[in-house]
């Protein structure tokens, strides 16, 4: 069973396209999402995520969770990527006007405390399962699947793909990037940013099946 890992492990120990990363920046990307975790950029609304998501057990299974169904106001409620997720909180909380680079690093920083955490999409331990949420997540997963078919197979083997996943958020020319800029770095037809980009968020959660304990949509 694949695990979660530390992001700095992961920088240390994989080759490639993991070569222009370094363990410091990793390790202080962590460092300032958890800065944005538990304070507010605003010093007149003290409110920060720590203030409503202070349960450290909750929180640690959260980063291998993901995609999940997050089920917002409608018509918000979609299936959605762990960035994803936080770049739609920290714009609606926060109010900053560029919410990527603290979502980065809150996803960063989330990443690094489920270490540890089996993968499973849609599902964390402890917490209530919603059948309807995990019929969107496997509908999501079978677009994926087809999307990841048509423009991703030719050159990337799913099963070698899916692991470099784990990468991100990574440092490309000193710039921290997404997994979601990735793909639309290389696919005009998905959104660069990713925030609210559906055939992202299908890909991703396809690649993230493939990493999972169980299928995707069973309950343990």
């Amino acid at each position: 069973m694949v695990h979660f890992i530390s992001l700095v492990l992961i920088a240390l120990a994989s080759a490639g396209s993991a070569s222009a990363q370094t363990p410091a920046g990793l390790a202080e990307l962590v460092v300032e999402g958890e800065r944005w975790w538990k304070g507010s950029p605003d010093p007149k609304d003290p409110v920060a995520c720590v203030t409503c998501h202070y349960d450290p057990g909750e929180t640690r299974g959260w980063a291998a969770s993901f995609p999940k169904y997050r089920p917002l106001p409608p018509p918000e409620g979609r299936v959605m990527t762990l960035f994803q997720a936080n770049a739609e909180a920290v714009q609606r909380h926060y109010r900053l006007p560029d919410a990527e680079r603290p979502a980065l690093a809150i996803t960063a920083y989330l990443t690094s405390r489920g270490a540890g955490m089996p993968i499973s999409p849609g599902i964390v331990a402890g917490q209530p399962v919603f059948e309807g949420r995990l019929r969107a997540l496997v509908e999501s997963v079978a677009r994926g699947k087809r999307l990841y078919a048509r423009w991703c197979r030719s050159c990337h083997e799913t099963g070698t793909f899916a692991p470099a996943a784990l990468l991100f958020p990574t440092f490309r020319n000193g710039q921290v990037e997404s997994l979601e800029r990735f793909l639309g770095r290389h696919r005009p037809e998905l959104s660069r940013l990713g925030f609210g980009g559906q055939h992202a968020t299908d890909v991703i959660a396809f690649v993230m099946s493939r990493l999972a304990g169980r299928p995707v949509g069973v309950a343990p």
